[in-house]
């Protein structure tokens, strides 16, 4: 082909290398690893290993249920509150811009940034919150079971879940889209880390409590600034806080944004709370940027060679207290809210109650859930027809089997969770067959 523009397969990935920085993790390092061996790799491929990881979450059916999931408001509340999807793009796209000044593979960066929430449960934090008590044995439901925390699961979720390929379990994403995916955020909940027998962290740095190279630290800081930001838009939008806020005035970078918002006569109140989020996203992205600019100056990295074992992509001191402050403040307003703390109970309650529903009588599951357990437990398979006494007894007492009901009520959506409650506990007059 005479068009000089045009390359592929091993040629393309080189020229888009030769773009990026020295720092950045290239698209043919030599460590890059996927669980199960792939002829991707090969002359006439036209997508980067990021790329494909990148495409195959997009396809992911956990993937599409994040737009019926929690962000901070119940997800059937309003075309306009944010759900797990949109606080998604919104991450990747902060993410990216953040990559992109410091010629990092975006490609990478945008793979961990879609991937991060896959397995994130219904009603946001909560549902989080509820599960981790049950498995850490606080709800006093069953034994400790090691804890539950979004960020392992949504490994697990792109590492065991997905079915949409016959040749291997899972999306078989590569090691670098999966340490950034579960170390996006805390791997410890309450100061305790989380355990799962059944997942496979050897690939990922399990030593190190951040992530080992560049894109995965970016797309943690961009996470932490849409989450900030976008769930004080959406706390405005309810009414739960004001932008004349007192408390909220006295941080610096808020009362700055504040000040540097345009406005004129002809705005409306929704226009100036949106420019307003945008000065402070604009704000929090420039501190990280400078910050990062000033600690790469101090380090030589080669990720095909180094690890990261500490935080470079970061804000400054400053702006970390003024973060933690924005948060502190949010978070109190939005917990003792009229509706947030309502609905907040009726999530404990679904989740609650569909834990029980299930671990008292596993016949509850759909077969899809033994399918799942099947495949993580090698010791003895279990179906519908071997139920029997000792068959539940020792369900109840196998940590795999515990989580795996844990594991199948993250997956839910809101209105299935709800929805599923009501089939377990509520009689459908409408219908006597339904009962």
């Amino acid at each position: 082909m005479s068009n000089k523009w045009y390359k592929k397969g091993i040629e393309l990935m080189k020229k888009i290398d030769d773009s990026l920085a020295p720092y950045a993790v290239k698209n043919l390092n030599k460590n890059i690893r996927r669980k199960y061996s792939e002829n991707i790799a090969n002359e006439n491929d036209d997508r980067t290993c990021f790329q494909h990881d990148r495409d195959r979450i997009i396809h992911s059916r956990a993937f599409r249920r994040l737009r019926s999931k929690t962000q901070v408001f119940l997800s059937a509340k309003g075309d306009h509150y944010r759900t797990r999807l949109s606080h998604t793009l919104e991450v990747s796209q902060i993410a990216r811009s953040i990559a992109r000044v410091f010629s990092l593979n975006e490609d990478l960066v945008e793979a961990i940034a879609l991937g991060h929430d896959l397995g994130h449960t219904p009603f946001g934090h909560i549902g989080e919150r509820i599960l981790n008590e049950i498995l850490s044995g606080d709800k006093m439901i069953t034994k400790k079971c090691g804890g539950f925390k979004h960020n392992y699961n949504s490994l697990k979720v792109a590492d065991s879940f997905e079915k949409s390929y016959n040749d291997f379990r899972g999306l078989n994403l590569t090691n670098y889209t999966r340490e950034g995916i579960l170390k996006h955020t805390n791997l410890y909940f309450n100061g305790s880390r989380i355990y799962d027998p059944k997942l496979d962290l050897d690939d990922l740095n399990p030593d190190l409590d951040v992530p080992s190279f560049l894109e995965g630290q970016v797309v943690a800081i961009a996470d932490e600034i849409a989450q900030i930001t976008h769930d004080l838009e959406d706390a405005f939008r309810a009414g739960i806080i004001s932008i004349d806020d007192k408390d909220l005035n006295e941080i610096k970078v808020f009362n700055q944004a504040r000040k540097d918002t345009q406005t004129n006569a002809d705005m409306n109140v929704q226009q100036i709370r949106s420019g307003l989020i945008r000065v402070l996203i604009n704000k929090l992205v420039r501190d990280v940027i400078d910050t990062t600019a000033v600690n790469l100056e101090k380090i030589s990295f080669n990720p095909e060679n180094d690890k990261l074992f500490y935080w470079i992509v970061d804000f400054s001191e400053e702006m970390k207290k003024q973060y933690e402050n924005i948060k502190k403040i949010l978070t109190e307003k939005l917990m003792y809210s009229y509706e947030i703390s309502r609905m907040d109970k009726k999530g404990e309650m679904y989740i609650e109650k569909l834990f029980e529903a299930y671990y008292s009588n596993p016949g509850r599951l759909p077969d899809y859930v033994f399918e799942n357990y099947n495949s993580l437990n090698r010791e003895r398979k279990i179906t519908r027809s071997t139920f029997d006494k000792g068959t539940i007894s020792y369900l109840q007492n196998d940590i795999v089997f515990i989580r795996t009901i844990a594991e199948h009520i993250a997956g839910m959506t809101d209105i299935y969770a709800i929805d599923e409650y009501r089939r377990l506990y509520l009689p459908d007059v409408t219908s006597i067959t339904n009962i």
